[in-house]
């Protein structure tokens, strides 16, 4: 214990003497330390705002998505865009396959406008089944939802989001129990969505009205056709499964020959979340890799700038080794000054990522991430490194002949 406290005055001392050298030393590594913290932060936090984007656009992650109109059908699906190939009766049949445990429909458009008083809006007017709340994963802020027994009645009922709300009932009116009109058509409010914020692509999911799918249309749209289901797989992880049986069960509804392509698209949005996720992770690995090529190269700045300073310190480990310094302690010296500057360059660092996480979080508007097992990883491995990097200059300086460096 004595030996290495001397050590370690002995190799603060030599930097305190030489700051220029030890802030050369320190730089790459903390920078890079620094740089690895940040990026790991960041990307943690961008993959739990994507999927959570992913599941506030398409949902829970146990349904598949069923689109009419396959790979013609391009942005979002309305009434305006689709063909009318997918039926109330096709859901009916998704809804008895043994990997599916319900389904919920969806007939939308974006063109028709919302009155109440003087007030206009044109949002998006969804009309969905009594189950679309369960499997989309929305919560209702006040109010209620329809009922299946409002639903069969095409009861003229209406959910409202929160930017409707806003557009229609400003200055804080309640809307719960007042009449709006959808076109010509009176429905009353009883219920509002909780905000939900935006989607993948930066638009709004709040600007948007439910009502009963029924009531949509065979009071609103008249259509008899539908423009998406959520069905909902019966158990995790069989989305697969599912996908195989919407299929074949919708091609043999649709009387489509064996060579011919779907007149429907499927989507899984774990699978979409997946793609999102490790497309991001591909890229985080690469920056990952660019802030641990810093750090390598902070190691190596450590062994070269200790290895000049070998040979500029020769006479002072000359006369130690004539005063009974043992080739053990010139080692131990220069790897505990080795471990100082790690030391000294991976609290700098820890302190840089420190900023970088917030300042990172600040400009994205992303919840900082301080994972404390990465921090600990990472200082504890630029320790490693920098002893390491420190053995060859260490071993160097033990080696020096006093004799021969004395009469130099």
């Amino acid at each position: 214990m004595r030996k290495l406290i001397a050590w370690s005055q002995l190799g603060g001392r030599e930097l305190v003497r030489h700051r220029r050298r030890a802030a050369a030393m320190m730089a790459g590594i903390a920078a890079g330390l620094a740089l690895l913290l940040a990026l790991n932060a960041v990307g943690a936090a961008s993959r739990r705002q994507t999927l959570a984007q992913v599941k506030n656009m398409l949902g829970s992650f146990d349904t598949v998505l069923v689109r009419p109109g396959a790979a013609a059908t391009r942005g979002m699906v309305s009434l305006a865009n689709v063909p009318p190939t997918l039926t109330f009766a096709d859901a009916d049949a998704i809804a008895t396959l043994p990997a599916v445990r319900q389904v919920a429909l969806l007939q939308n458009a974006f063109d028709v406008d919302a009155h109440y008083c003087d007030r206009d809006h044109t949002p998006a007017v969804f009309g969905v089944s009594a189950n679309w709340l369960d499997l989309r994963g929305d919560a209702l802020l006040r109010g209620r939802f329809f009922s299946a027994g409002e639903m069969q009645a095409e009861a003229r009922v209406a959910v409202l989001g929160a930017d409707v709300r806003a557009a229609l009932f400003p200055a804080g009116g309640d809307p719960l129990g007042k009449t709006i009109r959808l076109g010509d058509v009176p429905f009353q409010v009883q219920g509002l969505l909780a905000p939900r914020g935006a989607g993948p692509g930066g638009f709004s999911l709040d600007d948007l009205v439910l009502i009963p799918v029924t009531t949509a249309s065979h009071r609103l749209f008249n259509r008899d056709f539908l423009t998406m289901l959520v069905a909902q797989v019966r158990q995790p992880g069989q989305s697969a499964l599912a996908l195989a049986q919407i299929r074949d069960l919708l091609r043999q509804r649709h009387h489509i020959a064996r060579a011919a392509l779907d007149d429907f698209g499927l989507t899984d949005p774990s699978a979409v979340a997946a793609q999102l996720t490790q497309l991001q992770s591909r890229l985080t690995v690469i920056l990952r890799g660019t802030a641990w090529g810093a750090v390598l190269l902070g190691g190596v700045a450590i062994l070269a700038l200790m290895a000049v300073a070998v040979a500029e310190r020769r006479p002072e480990i000359a006369l130690r080794r004539a005063t009974g310094a043992t080739q053990a302690d010139i080692v131990g010296q220069f790897l505990v000054e080795a471990l100082l500057v790690a030391g000294l360059a991976g609290l700098l660092g820890l302190l840089l990522g420190a900023g970088g996480i917030a300042l990172a979080a600040r400009w994205q508007r992303l919840p900082p991430d301080w994972a404390g097992a990465d921090w600990a990883r990472a200082a504890l491995a630029t320790l490693l490194w920098g002893l390491v990097c420190g053995v060859v200059p260490a071993w160097k300086a033990a080696r020096v002949d006093p004799a021969r460096a004395l009469r130099s």
